[in-house]
Parts: structure tokens; sequence; C-alpha cells
């Protein structure tokens, strides 16, 4: 029995019980805890039966006396509500000082704790009579060094003691004032302000962080806070103004600490190599008494990226924390710089060959350093009979399936990735296969794509509407395994898809660009088109196609133009000289642009061997991007 026969025939045997389930939902929203107590019961021998019991339990869980949730938890351990119900009475245990029982409690968590339930955790130790140095030393560690505010009641005793105690030290209120800084965080910045006897006016942080010209004019403050400002308002002057930031620094450097002059060439040097201004390295090598960060110490490398500086490049990977020089990105630049500066081929290739066992970006470009060596890719696995079953016995992913059946997505997706937490490759491609079936495609990728050895490209790299996007590609002279893999980075195939800055449909088209390019074929706009999967389709290939030959037909450019703008990814080109692609799409400003790009392409070589396309490799599908075109692209 495959999963969507299971799911039709259960769908028949629980017409009543659907009833239920949604006039339980209905009853919660309008606070009738007794009508859904009357539907739980009703619903006690169903899969979905967990849901009006976890609302139950959540809605009263300050109030409930332990052996009225035990129950609950225990029955359903392992499940993603109870570990949700879970996580909520810990705060309540928290909050009441019973530490004895969160304790117990908090080792049961399967996923991460939050940062309440950690502080309170560590709170726990402390009770527990665990050496406060100790406990305190970890606190520190985890808890201190970040731009954002920690919850109060849960953080807050942890961190009077961290202050009482000198383990969190006035040099470290300094670095979490300069993360607030870097960050904005301003009222995270204010509250730090007094620990250190300093004075810092709400109007005076605004105008160094908003208006940063009218501050560096007037300065405000005193001592060490007037030079932070200073360092803050130069280094957000120069996001839009390299060279007048510069001329602040100048004129403010001698005015500035011994440990505040590098920290301001930092800043300024990672600013400028964001904005790919070359002269940002001069400026890296005048903070070299600074320590560096992860952070800075990436667009360092983008920048000697761009310059083809391959010593700077392997000189600063050393520079990156254990944790980041290990992350695949940089594992393949030190073989690229290792490459170019001379190295043996044998230690490249063994970074290549670590590299290219998968099949992302990395991993495809790893493949194309080494040649001809590489194997073919594994074959096709199937799904058996005996996956099937594993698929009816899972109680998770049985109620994702009901749930997405009755278009409840958030649930749904909730189940279903938490379900798959841990899942083997035999699971992972059953439960893939399931979810294609439902035409449920977004969580058949996400199943397909975390397989480990076992694999089955048609589904991680599935081409549902064909037909349409065939069509419609081939209007306008597009690449289809192109617009797939933009297609599936864009929406995962759900037509209905709507991004948080309101973009919609499969090709995730702003209103603006969807006004724009219906004008241009001659539809009438309406907001709703954007969700008819063939508008939608038709509409986002003409506007791909009106970049693509806007950047010189390049699909790098196209894509990062595509996601960013076009006139953003003309302006990442170099001026005067051609540049490889690879460098190109590495030092994209905007994190998520950048990843987009890397996958878009990744896609496309994927879906071009699935359509049986002559073959063609990542690095000769990225190619290399032009000197910039000094014409704007005109378009929404």
């Amino acid at each position: 029995m495959t999963a969507l026969l299971w799911l039709l025939l259960s769908a028949a045997a629980w017409a009543d019980n659907k009833e239920d389930f949604l006039a339980a939902r209905e009853a919660l929203q309008k606070g009738n805890l007794t009508e859904v107590a009357a539907r739980a019961e009703a619903l006690s021998r169903d899969p979905l039966g967990i849901y009006p019991r976890y609302w139950l339990l959540s809605r009263q869980i300050e109030q409930l006396a332990p052996e009225q949730i035990l129950p609950f938890l225990n029955f359903y351990q392992g499940s993603w509500l109870a570990d949700k119900l879970r996580n909520e009475w810990l705060l309540v245990l928290g909050k009441r000082g019973d530490w004895e029982r969160f304790r117990e409690q908090y080792r049961l968590l399967v996923d991460e704790p939050g940062t309440e339930q950690l502080c309170y955790h560590l709170q726990s130790r402390l009770a527990a009579g665990d050496k406060d140095k100790e406990v305190l030393a970890h606190a520190r560690a985890v808890l201190w060094f970040t731009h954002k505010d920690l919850p109060a009641l849960a953080c807050g005793p942890l961190i009077e003691k961290l202050l009482a105690t000198g383990i969190v030290s006035e040099d470290d209120l300094w670095a979490r004032l300069r993360l607030a800084f870097e960050n904005g965080a301003q009222g995270l910045a204010r509250s730090l302000a007094p620990r250190l006897g300093q004075e810092l006016p709400a109007k005076a942080l605004d105008t160094a962080i908003n208006n940063p010209a009218t501050w560096l004019k007037k300065p405000t403050g005193s001592g060490r806070m007037r030079q932070e400002l200073a360092i803050l308002a130069i280094a957000r002057l120069g996001r839009s103004n390299v060279d007048a930031a510069h001329e602040q620094l100048l004129a403010w450097q001698d005015r500035l600490g011994a440990d505040a002059e590098p920290y301001a060439w930092r800043r300024l040097a990672t600013v400028a190599a964001f904005r790919h201004d070359p002269r940002a390295e001069e400026w890296y090598r005048k903070s070299s008494k600074q320590a560096w960060t992860d952070y800075s110490a990436e667009w360092r490398i983008r920048l000697a990226l761009r310059l083809s500086d391959w010593e700077t490049v392997l000189s600063t990977l050393k520079l990156l924390s254990d944790e980041k020089q290990k992350e695949r990105p940089w594992q393949y630049w030190k073989a690229r710089a290792l490459e170019a500066t001379g190295a043996p081929a044998g230690e490249p290739n063994r970074i290549y060959a670590l590299l290219s066992v998968d099949d992302d970006y990395y991993g495809l470009l790893a493949r194309d350093r080494l040649g001809p060596t590489v194997g073919p890719a594994s074959a096709i696995y199937k799904v058996t009979d005996e996956d099937w079953r594993r698929i009816e016995a899972n109680a998770g992913l049985k109620r994702a399936l009901l749930l997405n059946a009755m278009n409840l997505r958030t649930e749904a997706v909730r189940e279903w990735n938490w379900a798959l937490r841990g899942a083997d490759d035999r699971l992972l491609l059953a439960a893939a296969e399931a979810a294609r079936e439902a035409a449920w495609y977004d969580r058949a990728i996400y199943a397909a794509e975390r397989t480990k050895a076992l694999h089955n490209y048609e589904l991680r790299y599935m081409a549902p509407y064909r037909e349409l996007t065939r069509e419609y590609a081939g209007q306008v002279g597009l690449d289809e395994a192109w617009v797939y893999g933009l297609m599936r980075q864009e929406s995962r195939f759900v037509s209905s898809a709507r991004s948080g800055v309101g973009a919609g449909g499969l090709m995730q088209l702003m209103p603006a660009t969807a006004r724009w390019v219906a004008g241009k074929v001659g539809l009438r706009y309406e907001p709703a088109m954007v969700n008819d999967a063939g508008v939608n389709v038709r509409l986002g290939t003409y506007y791909l196609k009106h970049v693509l030959d806007n950047l010189s037909s390049q699909p790098v450019l196209a894509t990062a133009g595509y996601n960013a703008g076009p006139n953003r990814a003309r302006d990442w080109q170099m001026a005067d000289k051609p540049l490889e692609a690879a460098l190109y799409i590495e030092s994209i400003p905007y994190l998520e642009t950048r990843d987009y790009v890397k996958k878009v392409m990744t896609n496309a070589v994927h879906y071009a061997m699935t359509f049986g396309h002559p073959r063609q490799s990542l690095t000769a599908r990225i190619g290399t991007i032009p000197p910039r075109n000094p014409v704007a692209v005109e378009g929404p």
C-alpha cells in the first residue's frame, strides 16, 4: 500500500473525526476549552487526537499539577507536540524554582533548548550545588557575547552574578557594547552604558546610527564612549560613502586609543570589502593588532579572491575559527589557493576528493577540479514494500499527511520535519515518494535531499508543471534546466507560496514585477494571478529573459539579478575586466543572494542531467562574468 492509497482510505474512515478535529480547533480559537475537551475525547483514538489534548494542557499549563501533565509527555514522548509542551512546562518550572523537576524534564528534551530554558538550566545547576565558577564561566561563554537582549526573568539572575563576581569583566562589557553598536541594538547599548559608568543619550545614539554625518559634524559624549560613537558613525557613514568615512577616520585616528584605532580601521575595512573596494586590504593591514572575528576574516578573504590575491586568501583562512575553517566554502577556497600558490598537487586534490563526495555547489566545483577521476553517480534507490510499511507505522508522518490534506500547512510542515529528524535514507526516500504522491512537493524535496548514501534524483530534483514550464521557457528561449533550478529554489513548487516581502507563486514574483511584466505581455494585472501556475510561469520566464538579455546573457548575473535586482547584480561586476564566475558568486555581499545563486546553478546542473540534456559541468555552466556594462537595467 502506498502512502497516498493509505491516506485516501484513512480519509474515508476519518470523515467524522475530521469534523471533530476542526470543531476542536475552532473552539480553541474562541477560548471554549470545555468544547475542546469534549472533542478531545471523541478523537482519543485518532492520529490527530494529540492536538486537542495538547491545546488543553498548553492553555492551562501554569495551573496544572505535574500528574496532569506527565501522562501526556510520557505517552507521546519523542513527538513534536510533546517536546513543545515540555519546553513550555520548563519555563513554568523555572519561574517557580522547582529545580529538581526542571532538571528531570530538561534531560528529556529532544530539540535544542531555547535561551530561556538554557538560562534556567544554568540556574538549576547553581541550585544543585555545581561549582559556581564553572557554571558562570559556561554562562559567560554561551550567553554574554551577543547583540540580542536576554530574557530578564530567566537570564537576569545569571547576568547579575556574572557581573558581581567579575567573571564578566569591564572589557567584556565594552565588547558587548561594540556588538550592540555593530548590529544597531540601541536598547541593549543604552542598558550597558550605565554599567560602564557612561552616559549614552538615546538621541545621540540614534543620530550616530541613522544620520552619522550629522553626528560627526557635532560629536557628543566624552571619554571612551565618545570614541566608540565616532567609530560607529564612521562605519555607518561608510555604508553609503566610503570616501567620506575614510576622511573622517583620518581626522579622528589621533583621538582614538591604542585599542580603538585598529578596531576603527577594521570596521571601515570590512564595510569597504562588503562594497568590493580594493582599498579595504590596506585598511585591514592597519588593523593587524585587532583580534579577528570570523565575519571580518571572511570579508577579507572574499576581497582577496576578487583581487586574485591567493597568498592573502591562505593567510587569512588561518585566522578563521576552527569550526569555520572546516566549512565547505573555505575548504574549497583553501584548495584553490594552494593550487594557485604552487603547492604540490596532492594537497589540494585531497581536499577536492573529500568535497566531491557530496553533490552540492562545492562538491560539483571540486569534481571539476579533479577532472575525470570521479566516478558516476550512485544508482537510483527504489522504495520497497517494507519502506511503505515504515511510513504507515510512523505516527508523525501520518499526522503530517492528514494535516496537509486539510490545508493546515504550518502544523503539517512542523510534524513532517520533526518526524524525519535522524531518519535513515530508506525512510527519507519513502517519505519523499509519499509526499510526491500527495502533490506535497516541497516536503518531498526536503526529505529526498537529506539522504547520505542512497539517492533518488528524480525525487530530489522533481519537475512538476513541466509541460507549461517547457512551453513558456521555450517561447522566450530560456534553458529549461536553469528555469527549473530557479523555480525549485524560489518556491519548491508550492504554487501558493508567498514570501515575507510579498513575492508570490512558483517563481516568486513581486507585485510590482508582475504588474510590469503583465503590461509587457498584454495581460490585465490582477494580484491573484501570481498564484495561477501557468500565469506565474509565463510572467516569471518573461522577466527572467529580460534580466538575462540586459546582463550580458550571463546566467549567473541574471540569477543574482532575479533575486536581488538586476542593477545590484550589475554593480557587483568588476568595472574593467572579466571575473571568474565562482569568484563573483563568493563575493556577493548579501548572504541570501550568495546562497541563492549557488543553489540555483547547482540545481540547473542536476536538472540538465535529469532531463537527459548534454552533460555540462558546473564550472562551464557558470562561466565568466564580463566587465560591467555602464548602462543601468530598466524595469522594476
